[in-house]
């Protein structure tokens, strides 16, 4: 049996405390928000679910950058994800970043990147010292694969990305306080080949887990239209496999796995308000605000820009957000929001915990029992909520 360490639903409980305040009042402060230093990418995969917005080749300068770690603190947030919008690593006061909020704060940090730029800007030491987890988006087990899919701008970059891989390995190896490094595979069909070689590749390497996820098709790539079931039914026998070869080190994100297969036409989503995103919004390299990294580059789902007021004003301003979700919930009623999006899974565990608020008839001992049972959930931290 897989020990599922990917798990939204329970690092939402984890955090009822939070969840209570939005159950109660309609607002909380976030638990976790995602930043995109930059909008930049020195790939460009095909499978990318924000390919829409490099063009832009925006990035937060440092003042901005900085007032923003100082903000995200103030607001009491308990983890930030410094991901993309583009490569974040691409941002060269990330560092400073990450130096600002970890030697400031108790805030938990991780990050997603392609890993090829590490050593540009020589983030190894800041990284171990300051993150809870880093994950490499790898997606290939050969140096062909990977140029072809990842179409990288240098046929070097996977020997970079490996050497910079190992190096952070050796680095985390010598720390007192290790951090978890993983390498990820999103599986589509243009690496499903890979799967195997993926999984003997990492199996002899020093990382804490290997992370196989499915591909998830945005809005601006084929209508949104996801892979269909007969698909991921061939890509289950190779996971097997891989699951064999990696041991405890196999991870798989099978709460996407089972709502592409088992609900093809609406993937799950039985939820009627995007609760998860009111706890896990994200910063767009632009500066913007937004409901979720799925809408990012999107003006009209921004909450405004931190150009213009304070993390903590923008949040605060309650009015502004309730008219965006209106008009995602209520008026589109998702229809220009990405199936299996960000905060997919945590909206429906929060939707759930919300219509049994509302219908409670004591509603001080349901919360009272679902606040006992987030003291006791586990959780790690390897991604978002």
């Amino acid at each position: 049996m897989v020990r599922r360490i990917f798990d939204p639903q329970a690092k939402v409980l984890a955090n009822f405390d939070r969840v209570r305040t939005l159950l109660e009042t309609s607002t909380a402060n976030p638990i976790l928000v995602e930043v995109d230093p930059s909008n930049v990418c020195n790939h460009t995969c095909d499978f990318c679910l924000s390919s829409y917005v490099h063009a832009g080749k925006q990035m937060l300068p440092e003042d901005v950058l900085l007032r923003l770690c100082d903000d995200l603190i103030r607001a009491e947030v308990r983890g930030i994800n410094w991901t993309g919008g583009g490569e974040p690593t691409v941002n060269p006061f990330l560092k400073k970043a990450i130096i600002r909020v970890g030697e400031s704060s108790e805030v938990k940090m991780g990050m997603f990147t392609n890993g090829t730029l590490l050593d540009r800007f020589d983030l190894f030491e800041a990284v171990v010292e300051h993150f809870s987890w880093v994950r490499f988006s790898v997606d290939a087990g050969s140096p062909d694969t990977y140029n072809r899919i990842r179409r990288t701008r240098s046929d070097g970059d996977w020997d970079r990305m490996m050497a910079n891989l190992t190096r952070l390995i050796e680095v985390n190896s010598h720390s007192p306080h290790p951090i978890d490094i993983g390498v990820g595979f999103v599986i589509t069909p243009s690496n499903i080949c890979d799967v195997l070689d993926f999984a003997r590749l990492f199996q002899g390497m020093n990382v804490a887990y290997c992370q196989f996820k499915p591909e998830i098709v945005n809005l601006e790539r084929d209508e949104g239209i996801q892979r269909k079931v007969k698909f991921w039914n061939m890509a289950g026998g190779l996971l097997r496999e891989a699951h064999h070869i990696l041991g405890d080190k196999f991870q798989l994100n099978e709460y996407k796995l089972d709502d592409l297969s088992a609900d093809p036409e609406h993937f799950g989503r039985c939820y009627r308000k995007c609760l998860g995103s009111q706890l896990s919004p994200c910063v767009g390299a632009d500066g913007e605000v937004y409901v979720c990294p799925n809408l990012r580059g999107r003006r009209e789902y921004s909450f405004g820009s931190i150009y213009e007021r304070s993390f903590v004003d923008i949040w605060h301003d309650t009015a502004t957000r309730r008219a965006v979700m209106e008009r995602i919930e209520e008026k589109e009623k998702f229809a220009f929001c990405t199936q299996l999006c960000k905060p997919h899974e945590s909206n429906k565990v929060l939707w759930k915990l919300h219509e049994e608020y509302h219908s409670a008839v004591d509603k001080a001992a349901w919360l009272a029992d679902k606040e006992s049972i987030g003291k006791i959930t586990q959780v790690d931290h390897k991604s978002s909520i």
